[in-house]
């Protein structure tokens, strides 16, 4: 058994006990469960895209200066967005993660690259997050509205969650043909699992757990392998220790956010998706170079 199946097996348990774990506790308690692990793993498995761009080159410090202020101008020219352009910036937001979950979970089987393995990945990942706001629209709808001040109702994103999944199975027929019944069939397993999870979960919590341990897990093990050849304790532990001060940064950059922000919108967990979008669109890039290694 390979070390990234082995991985997943471990995800799939652990996202059954998060499933169990959330019928335990008391409401209050998950949602602050789940706001701690999206800004502790989530926010920190993009902690060291600096040491991941820099890798393979020299890292002078003119060239830290630029990228980091790059990096930075970025982030907050995509937070800034979200409250200029709220509908296209949204839009943008959400197909870029579908197509970097997507990305991140298929990288293990080396996918030939062509137009229709993009739109297949995109498909992929973007079916996902609609198939999680859908399912729990009266949830999902008031933070959207909250985020575009306007009132959109349930078909806005029922449709593109249809056309969504007709693309994934079309392009699918195609992408995965190469790859073996078994991988497959393992496959199609982890889409009965995510939805089941997202069908018994509250939209936090089921976001939650998806984007920890379905994505940012996978996603810090590759990195790690990327960096340092090996998962283990002492790379686990580097990895951390590098992560700290990004990590810090972004929640003192949160911080503020939210109390200069917090009259314009009326629920905390769109200032946090506002957030991640602004963070997401450089670590977006970052990762697509390391996919390309």
């Amino acid at each position: 058994m390979s070390e990234k199946l082995r991985l997943y097996n471990i995800i799939m348990v652990l996202s059954f006990f998060a499933l169990w774990l959330s019928i335990q506790i008391p409401e209050d308690l998950e949602v602050a469960i789940g706001y701690f692990l999206i800004l502790t793993i989530g926010v920190g498995h993009g902690a060291n895209d600096l040491k991941i761009y820099f890798n393979s080159r020299k890292l002078s410090l003119k060239k830290t200066i630029v990228f980091v202020t790059i990096y930075a101008l970025i982030v907050l020219i995509g937070f800034a967005l979200f409250f200029f352009v709220p509908e296209i910036i949204l839009t943008v937001f959400l197909l870029i993660s579908g197509y970097h979950f997507g990305q991140e979970h298929f990288e293990k089987y080396k996918l030939n690259t062509s137009w229709l393995t993009h739109v297949f990945l995109l498909s992929y990942g973007f079916s996902i997050i609609l198939t999680l706001l859908v399912l729990h629209h009266e949830e999902s709808l008031p933070i959207i509205n909250d985020l575009l001040n306007v009132s959109v109702s349930y078909t806005f994103l029922l449709y593109p969650l249809i056309a969504s999944v007709a693309l994934l199975a079309l392009s699918s027929l195609k992408v995965m043909q190469p790859l073996m019944w078994k991988t497959i069939a393992r496959e199609l397993f982890y889409l009965v699992l995510i939805y089941v999870l997202f069908q018994s979960a509250s939209l936090l919590w089921g976001f939650a757990i998806y984007f920890i341990l379905w994505h940012s897990v996978p996603s810090i093990h590759s990195q790690i392998v990327f960096l340092e050849g090996t998962v283990s304790n002492f790379s686990v532990k580097k990895y951390i220790l590098n992560s700290l001060l990004y990590w810090i940064a972004a929640l003192i950059f949160l911080s503020l956010l939210y109390y200069f922000l917090k009259e314009y919108t009326s629920l905390f967990l769109s200032t946090i998706i506002a957030f991640l979008g602004g963070i997401t669109f450089p670590h977006v890039i970052v990762m697509n170079q390391l996919h390309k290694k």
